[in-house]
């Protein structure tokens, strides 16, 4: 073998030895629960924000691995650790900020609701209507600055691990009223088959955005002009409101109610 072809066969074996971590692959984690949005079904996660986020990241030129790492409490943990790179689908708030880099513009926007039980003489027009009441709400969850400033202020707040459980304490008459994300909470009631036991107060407390929130550890921050682009497209409000519509027939269809409509505490 002669010299030329000895450096093109070392060239070609150091290409096929390269480790496969050169490619630009990241981690992300998502809320299990905030469906269509974001859910995690069987160890996979689902939703609108997450295939968004993995195709802005595309765009960026990273693969994003959304991963299912359980509560969202932890996967907020793991960003700040810089465990993994980023969050989808999160609220902003001061606390976040310290951590990761809160993506503008968001990717979607949600509105937080009350939900309270059928026989309830609970109404909300004011937020001194919740004084004293014990409300709860997911562990680690945000609904933005000022929903957050006025529950703590207001309510009893109770943090529970998941938003199921807290719907479930409500059905026990262990708490007064639960706020979680409008949509989500309709979807997760036709799901434990528990729409004539429960019901919700139709004003709601406030529409924030849900953004990507890479964290502040992650060499993904550098992306995130990219990433900002993508979302400013012009094509971008007619694709989130197609796959909107993809992701919530596809939870309805994975989470069918119980038989007889019987609601699962």
């Amino acid at each position: 073998m002669n010299r030329t072809c000895l450096l093109l066969a070392l060239c070609l074996s150091a290409l096929l030895a390269a480790p496969a971590s050169a490619e630009r692959r990241l981690r992300a984690c998502a809320h299990p629960a905030a469906q269509p949005m974001s859910w995690e079904q069987q160890g996979r996660m689902h939703g609108v924000c997450v295939e968004m986020a993995r195709r802005a990241f595309a765009a960026a030129g990273w693969t994003l691995e959304v991963e299912a790492v359980g509560p969202w409490a932890r996967c907020q943990a793991l960003v700040e650790r810089g465990d993994v790179d980023a969050m989808v689908c999160a609220f902003d708030n001061p606390k976040r900020r310290e951590y990761a880099l809160v993506v503008e513009p968001a990717l979607a926007r949600n509105e937080a609701a009350l939900f309270v039980r059928r026989d309830s003489p609970l109404r909300f027009d004011t937020w001194t209507d919740l004084a004293g009441l014990r409300v709860g709400v997911g562990r680690g969850v945000s609904f933005g600055t000022e929903v957050d400033r006025q529950l703590a202020q207001q309510a009893q707040v109770d943090n529970a691990l998941s938003e199921d459980l807290n719907l479930r304490k409500l059905l026990l008459g262990r708490l007064d009223a639960v706020v979680t994300a409008r949509e989500a909470g309709v979807q997760m009631l036709r799901a434990m088959g528990c729409e004539q036991e429960v019901r919700m107060l139709p004003r709601g407390l406030g529409a924030e955005g849900l953004h990507l929130q890479i964290s502040r550890r992650s060499p993904a921050a550098a992306a995130a002009p990219q990433i900002r682009d993508y979302l400013q497209q012009a094509d971008y409000p007619a694709a989130l409101q197609l796959l909107h519509r993809q992701q919530a027939e596809l939870y309805r269809v994975q989470n069918p109610p119980p038989e007889a409509g019987r609601c699962a505490r």
